[in-house]
């Protein structure tokens, strides 16, 4: 069975005990820069799930790990009305998968665990106008903690992950949505899993980080490019890091902060990476380490983190990085504290739903932050 971090080092998954359903709450009041205003509660808590903003700016959250066990259910959040609403159930129950918006407007998941039947090979497809779900074909090789990028035509590349017997994967492969079929890609040079990948502006996909098993965490970033679907040698991060973040900024450069760091549990450290220069730069030190948190590009420019595991436990802290300073501030604490759950630009807000703590108690509620 499938082994997940609960801290820098994996962990284990929490046992699962019993489903709270949580019914829905009024309309979410606007939040003032820099605070955190709460947006319900899940009507299912999960954490290890992700979130897809859809072209109509409701936010659909699927699958994860809950009380009641590995969820195919999914639901939608309006910010608009504040509610969460039920869509129909996935075809197959997962966690630590992906999602992935379409140019058509759907959403792809691919992959993810489930603890009856392993690591997920089966993908498919979510239509907003239907709220159901339809086959999207099958991996070539079943994943889960995997990234997937949206190309410039149109397609979606899947990279690396972990497989059965725990196998960390070099492989990659690419979604055709015209075709609804999955065909190998090139494979990268190093194998990893909890790493980012993130779509340059030129198209290209950079690959970063990452955890290669037993805590070998890597220096190592590799660059895609679709039109030779080839990969190729980027240069190596100055700190060795898994379960961080990754942000494209506005000018093309891509942020990377926090994770899990050889030697020194959770990193405080964050470093950009300049695709014209091929060259890493420091970018200060977050106020706090932290790791399997979240991050999110504000329409201002600035990058909000907030949330993780620390060494000392769940984290509630929140923080914004001025790409234009260098520099780091605190901003707003979270409501609760959560790691692992999912994050969501919508419209000038933040939306963070689910998650849980190193207790491994799960967090159902969500919130939004309002620092535009």
């Amino acid at each position: 069975m499938p082994v997940w971090g609960r801290s820098a080092r994996r962990g284990g998954l929490a046992c699962a005990a019993a489903l709270v359903l949580c019914w829905l709450l009024a309309p979410v009041a606007n939040a003032a820069a820099g605070q955190w205003t709460s947006a319900g509660r899940l009507l299912t808590s999960r954490e290890f799930h992700p979130a897809t903003v859809l072209t109509d700016g409701r936010v659909l959250v699927s699958g994860g790990f809950s009380f009641a066990g590995i969820q195919a259910s999914a639901e939608l959040f309006d910010p608009a009305s504040g509610r969460w609403e039920n869509t129909f159930a996935m075809h197959a129950a997962r966690f630590s998968h992906t999602s992935t918006l379409l140019a058509g407007g759907r959403v792809l998941v691919a992959g993810g665990a489930n603890i009856g039947e392993g690591y997920v090979a089966a993908a498919e497809q979510f239509d907003p106008a239907t709220i159901a779900w339809t086959p999207a074909g099958k991996l070539a090789r079943a994943r889960a903690n995997h990234t997937a990028s949206l190309l410039p035509d149109g397609r979606v590349l899947v990279v690396g992950g972990l497989s059965a017997g725990h196998a960390e994967l070099r492989s990659t492969e690419v979604y055709n949505p015209q075709t609804n079929a999955w065909s190998r890609a090139a494979s990268m040079r190093a194998p990893r899993f909890h790493h980012t990948a993130t779509t340059l502006a030129d198209g290209r996909v950079l690959v970063v980080g990452g955890d290669r098993g037993d805590d070998d965490f890597q220096r190592s970033t590799e660059i895609y490019d679709p039109r030779t679907n080839r990969w190729s040698r980027a240069a190596i991060l100055k700190v060795a890091r898994a379960n961080h973040t990754a942000t494209l900024l506005p000018d093309g450069r891509v942020l990377v902060a926090g994770g899990g760091a050889r030697t020194v549990g959770f990193t405080r450290s964050a470093e950009i990476y300049a695709p014209a220069t091929n060259r890493w730069t420091a970018a200060g030190n977050l106020n706090a380490a932290r790791g399997f948190h979240g991050a999110a590009l504000l329409p201002g420019g600035e990058v909000l983190v907030a949330g993780g595991f620390a060494d000392s436990g769940t984290l509630r802290s929140a923080e914004l990085f001025n790409p234009a300073s260098g520099r780091w501030r605190r901003t707003g604490s979270l409501l609760r504290a959560r790691a692992h759950a999912s994050f969501a630009l919508v419209g000038d807000r933040v939306l963070v739903a689910g998650g849980g703590l190193v207790s491994g108690r799960i967090v159902p509620s969500a919130e939004l932050y309002g620092g535009i």
